[in-house]
């Protein structure tokens, strides 16, 4: 068993309680409370010179990783201030080591997560944990909805006709302040108002994400605006004038408004505070509208509220009522693989249909489709026909180009599903090692007790769980012997899902394979495909690197 004993002092000293003192308690501490483990590995990670106010330490982040990689069963410590004295942390620390399946023992405070004070207190720590969130959220709201009351831009990045200018101020203590206010960029806000007014007359995002392609219209950061980019525009308060209408319809949304009524003249812009979480900056969800907080900001809106609310209204009626999108991966081997040499877009899957019990369809550019052809004009492909002629290909490939043996060892090497068997073959083993140690720590534990209390009482109880726990074990040694024997034998063509010794049972394997086993070997072999309106060029990903070609 591996028991990991963490140490911490704040001050470089041997006095009181130095490392070392730590660290030779938790031993004698283990030695007796943990006597019924026959085998003790010690893993020592030491801390010195850090604070417990922060859980940025090398050994502890060092600790943290070979837990969550399953090397450790047991953490100890010599007091629970050296893990941490922050009460969220501990929290944290907590949760880790119960999803890990780790035990958790203080050498000083007899704090033991196996037994039930320790469990208690882990509760306790949890509900501290979460009033100290709580009271941090709230803190952060009071401050801002005192902010929001300035009309101030808190930064980030400046929404699309806008950029931000830092204002200097004195406060009612003649103290010099600063802060941020959005100033407008007319060319810019140009495209924000011929945006509204598309969807207000198309009253859908593809028709404007056509129209921006086909005229030349891009973002801030000069890329083409797709369907989200335009959604997002569209869904910003930041752009609705601060009127009756927009008042009323934010209030009926439950938003907290921090201006009164009457200030709703049309002269500012809204600004929105506290719209999405911006904790995870790669994945930024929407908060519901009754956390949002509403202001007037020193910026002038340009669409009147309730054109802006018309546009909400149709934008919440096409996402209920849109189709859910068609499943191409269940025919489809290479959509999105596909690159446009006319343009540099990917080609995707269109006109899909179904006859005779045969589904056809199209290979066509994605610029293409959405510009309406007047961004590029490149053939479309056959996608039926190719995706067999890209299986002969493949198959004429691995039988001539290169060795059986080495061609499976470079597919083990992807996400096949070979390699995925293998994997949790390995991953079940590993669980099965763990079992078996659990049932025979216990059963060390009943023989031990057995041997110094004569009891007929704790004979009738023991002996059957004893017989039980010694079945278990049996019956886990045979399930970790025929793992271990697979997992150990060669990866040879014979046990390849795809592939066979003999090589005319190799296309008719290709063939039959389903559609994912194909996508696995596609994935794996191909690098690219580019698509000139003619032919076709493959890149293998493989050593060699060969390049074939499929012509319409």
């Amino acid at each position: 068993m591996n028991i990991a004993i963490y140490s911490r002092k704040s001050k470089f000293s041997e006095k009181g309680e130095s490392i070392d003192n730590q660290i030779q308690y938790c031993k004698d501490y283990a030695a007796v409370h943990l006597s019924s483990v026959s085998e003790k590995n010690f893993i020592l990670y030491e801390d010195e010179g850090f604070s417990a106010a922060t859980s940025v330490r090398p050994q502890f982040q060092k600790l943290l990783t070979d837990i969550k990689n399953g090397k450790i069963q047991v953490l100890m410590c010599y007091r629970l201030d050296r893990i941490t004295r922050n009460v969220s942390d501990f929290s944290k620390t907590l949760e880790l080591l119960e999803k890990m399946n780790v035990g958790f023992l203080s050498a000083t405070e007899n704090f033991d997560t196996s037994t039930p004070m320790g469990k208690a207190m882990i509760y306790i720590a949890s509900v501290f944990a979460q009033l100290e969130r709580e009271t941090i959220a709230e803190r952060v709201r009071d401050n801002m909805l005192a902010l929001s009351k300035t009309g101030r831009w808190l930064g980030g990045l400046t929404p699309l006709g806008f950029s931000s200018r830092e204002v200097i101020y004195l406060d009612s203590e003649f103290k010099e302040r600063k802060l941020y206010q959005l100033v407008p960029c007319k060319e810019e806000l140009k495209t924000v108002s011929l945006l509204f007014n598309k969807y207000l007359e198309s009253g859908s995002l593809s028709a404007v994400e056509s129209y921006c392609l086909a005229y030349d219209i891009k973002t801030q950061k000069g890329c083409f605006f797709n369907k989200s980019s335009i959604a997002q525009i569209l869904e910003n308060p930041t752009y609705c004038m601060g009127d009756e209408a927009s008042h009323n319809y934010f209030s009926k949304l439950g938003c907290i408004i921090t201006f009164p009524k009457n200030e709703f003249d049309g002269s500012k812009g809204i600004l929105c505070y506290n719209r999405t979480n911006q904790q995870k900056k790669s994945c930024r969800k929407k908060r519901p509208p009754a956390e949002w907080i509403i202001a007037l900001g020193n910026h002038k809106g340009i669409i009147a509220g309730n054109l802006y609310i018309e546009v909400q209204n149709r934008l919440k009626q096409n996402k209920e009522k849109a189709s859910p999108r068609k499943d191409t991966s269940s025919f489809s081997l290479v959509s999105g693989k596909i690159q446009c040499l006319d343009c540099g877009a990917k080609m995707r899957i269109k006109n899909i249909r179904k006859s005779n019990g045969h589904t056809r369809f199209s290979y066509a550019c994605e610029m293409k489709m959405l510009s309406k052809g007047i961004r590029c004009t490149i053939a479309n492909i056959n996608g039926t026909d190719f995706d067999d002629k890209l299986m002969d290909i493949l198959w004429s490939y691995l039988e001539h180009s290169i060795d059986y043996n080495k061609i499976l060892k470079y597919l083990k090497q992807k996400d096949t599903p070979g390699k995925l068997e293998e994997d949790n073959t390995a991953s079940s083993l590993i669980a099965l090692e763990r079992e078996k140690e659990r049932c025979q720590n216990e059963i060390n534990t009943i023989v031990s007790r057995l041997s110094k209390e004569s009891s007929s009482l704790l004979e009738k109880y023991l002996l059957p769980r004893l017989e039980e726990l010694d079945r278990q074990a049996g019956e886990i040694d045979q399930k970790i012997t025929i793992l271990s024997t697979s997992i150990n034998k060669d990866y040879t063509s014979e046990k390849s899902p795809f592939f066979s010794n003999k090589k005319g049972g190799l296309k008719s394997l290709l063939a039959e394979a389903s559609i994912n086993s194909k996508k696995a070997i596609v994935n794996a072999m191909i690098d690219r495909i580019e698509w000139d309106g003619n032919t076709a060029y493959i890149s293998f990903r493989t050593p060699d690197g060969q390049h074939f070609g499929i012509d319409r």
